[in-house]
């Protein structure tokens, strides 16, 4: 397994037909608990009231150096008639779960046979679930909720705290996407601050694209040493331009 050491990028938003480096300020959100990713593109005077969006328009914000650019979110527009004139609002693959409705009752099933079918009625078809077996039960129902809210019963009924969640446009269940570089945050180095906040320690440092949360990366600082499992990433950038990032890990005392 490579190491890989990053410093300070910048973002780039593709939104329609529109591709924006300048006039942003950006605020992405990642998290194993909320399951959806959000990004809010906060669109300066300039910028207001000139790019022409619709709900569900597809778009990316990337981060990176150069020509060296990685996705932090990768989904769709949420915005009314008038939302979208002072900033963008973007969420991932997982609003489609959110605005699919799913009632039914299956029979003999086991839990990946109903995600699929949630994930097929929301037009979803890139997954990888769970091979773990957690036995068939022989009538289970849903009553009317979104697809989100469905995958959680179906967690309950069977009592698994399986994740859910999309990296990259594919959906996960129980699962996490292969993982080839550890990447390393060290004091004095690419570590700002750290410190910690009840039961989670927060990382501050600069933007790095390739992290993302239930990925693990090496801290070496005075405070912490270890490799930990993410928990959560909050990317923000400022009026000035500067990029930082928040990192979230649980761990020692």
């Amino acid at each position: 397994m490579k190491y890989k050491k990053l410093v300070s990028p910048e973002f780039r938003v593709t939104v329609g037909d529109y591709e924006i480096t300048d006039g942003i300020e950006v605020e992405c959100v990642s998290s194993k608990e909320s399951h959806m990713d959000w990004c809010r593109v906060e669109l300066s005077p300039q910028l207001q009231g000139v790019l022409q969006l619709r709900d569900m328009d597809w778009c990316r914000v990337e981060l990176g150096y150069e020509d060296d650019f990685d996705s932090l979110i990768e989904g769709y527009v949420r915005c009314g008639n008038s939302d979208y004139w002072k900033e963008i609002m973007i969420k991932d693959d997982m609003i489609k779960l959110d605005r699919v409705k799913i009632k039914g009752t299956f029979i003999d099933c086991e839990p990946q046979d109903i995600i699929r079918y949630i994930l097929t009625a929301a037009g979803i078809t890139d997954y990888d679930l769970s091979s773990e077996t957690y036995g068939k039960k022989r009538r289970f129902s849903i009553e009317e909720k979104n697809g989100i809210k469905a995958i959680a019963e179906v967690n309950s009924g069977w009592n698994v705290s399986a994740p859910y969640f999309f990296q990259n446009r594919k959906f996960y269940w129980g699962t996490t996407k292969n993982q080839d570089e550890i990447y390393v945050l060290e004091e004095d180095e690419n570590i700002l601050r750290l410190n910690k906040y009840g039961s989670l320690w927060e990382v501050e440092t600069f933007g790095i694209p390739w992290i993302h949360h239930s990925q693990k990366v090496e801290i070496i600082h005075s405070k912490y040493s270890g490799v930990v499992e993410i928990e959560k990433t909050i990317v923000r950038s400022d009026d000035t331009g500067a990029v930082h990032m928040y990192i979230y890990f649980k761990g020692g005392a």
